[in-house]
């Protein structure tokens, strides 16, 4: 016997314990749903695949109350399910049922077993969702079937490799080509960027960077980083990183404002894609960030002579489409993690993106002078949620941009 909230639960041993054995844990389950699709990644740190509870809520009709004794509970589409934190078992409709590994909290985030979510829900709501094993993706049923295995791979292109080559992470997101994007840590050495309080941009931009090179690679994605210590990168050698097998450039930063009326109360996430033709006088943002020019060397200074504005707007217009898409859709879904939520979409005139020979976008994932920006910066959690966000949206696009390609 077990008590558990005041009321006598019998283990039984005809209840419905499902396999004995623990499933192979992919990199990440995809949820879709008729409000979107994402990317979960899936944690075995605690030695069985288990999901944040809070990343599954933002398209699943889930939510989560604390109970007393180290009980918790998931209501789901209406029912309610009791889990035992750090017990191998939940309960369900007076049963206690066993898995291989059960809830528990990391950093403030609740993990529910993936074991859970992939064989119980669809099994409670046969009607209403199921999870296909083979590619790591629960989803609504009224959604389209998703093909398994790929009889014919699709022709290689220029974007990404064959789907033979996509690592099997990347294939579990629906990914059928290999993909590599280069993330660009802002500013670094002399140039510190912006200060708010004690937060310095370039260390911030670095530790987000850094965390976002894993989730990306968690995602069978390869991601390199233009810097990994605290030195001074010229533009020049920023981008261009990301050529030939490179599909995508990433640019970190960390906003601020100047003593100002009102200047506390602004924050969130914004995005940015280049725009060399803008007529207007360039804003304080766009200011500030080229103001590094100080700190570049003269032979990485670009001219603005005739032929070097022919050639940028060349390279700008074969890739501002692209680029404005990454730019969305990484604001939707980093947005989704930001305490204050994403701001908007903007072209500027950043000399780091001018440089770019493929869709970039530059991130500005917050404002230190915002005390509830500071706050998430600041956290190494609050980190971690962000770049999922940035890495989310960054599939995201790279799922569309294969489909578009195929076509």
């Amino acid at each position: 016997m077990i008590w558990g909230g005041g009321a006598m639960l019998l283990v039984a041993a005809a209840a419905p314990a499902g396999p004995s054995t623990e499933p192979e844990a992919p990199a990440a389950v995809v949820i879709a749903t008729s409000r979107g699709t994402r990317a979960v990644p899936v944690s075995t740190e605690r030695g069985h695949p288990a999901l944040p509870a809070d990343e599954l809520s933002i398209l699943l009709p889930m939510s989560t109350r604390w109970g007393v004794d180290g009980w918790i509970t998931v209501d789901f589409g209406g029912q309610a399910f009791r889990f035992l934190l750090n017990a191998p078992i939940f309960e369900f409709r007076n049963r206690i049922i066993h898995v291989v590994g059960g809830a528990y909290m990391h950093r403030d985030s609740l993990f529910v077993p993936l074991q859970w979510l992939a064989e119980y829900v669809p099994r409670t709501f046969r009607e209403a969702y199921r999870y296909d094993p083979l590619a790591a993706r629960f989803e609504e049923v009224g959604m389209t079937p998703v093909a398994s295995r790929v009889s014919q791979p699709p022709s290689s292109g220029s974007f990404g490799a064959a789907v033979e080559d996509a690592p099997a992470a990347a294939r579990s997101l629906g990914l059928k080509r290999k993909h590599r994007v280069v993330v660009d840590a802002g500013h670094g050495g002399g140039d510190s960027g912006t200060l708010g309080g004690n937060l310095v941009e370039k260390n911030l931009a670095l530790a987000i960077s850094s965390l976002l090179q894993e989730e990306l690679e968690r995602r069978g994605i390869e991601a390199v980083l233009t810097r990994t210590t605290d030195v001074l990168i010229p533009w020049s050698r920023r981008a261009p990183r990301c050529r030939d097998d490179c599909d995508l450039f990433v640019s970190i930063h960390v906003n601020a404002l100047e003593r100002a009326p009102g200047y506390r109360n602004i924050g969130g996430l914004e995005t940015y894609f280049f725009d060399y033709r803008r007529q207007n006088a360039p804003d304080r943002l766009e200011q500030r960030e080229n103001s590094s020019l100080r700190y570049q060397p003269q032979e990485d200074r670009i001219s603005d002579d005739p032929v070097t504005t022919i050639l940028s707007d060349l390279e700008e217009n074969e890739y501002m489409r692209e680029s404005a898409q990454l730019a969305d859709l990484v604001r939707e879904y980093a947005g989704r993690a930001h305490p204050n939520g994403s701001r908007k979409v903007v072209q500027r005139n950043f000399q780091v993106l001018r440089w770019a020979t493929r869709p970039a976008i530059l991130v500005e994932t917050g404002y230190s002078t915002n005390r509830r920006d500071a706050e998430f910066l600041s956290s190494r959690e609050g980190r971690r949620r962000l770049a999922r966000g940035i890495a989310d949206g960054i599939v995201q696009y790279l799922l569309r941009y294969e489909t578009m390609t195929n076509q």
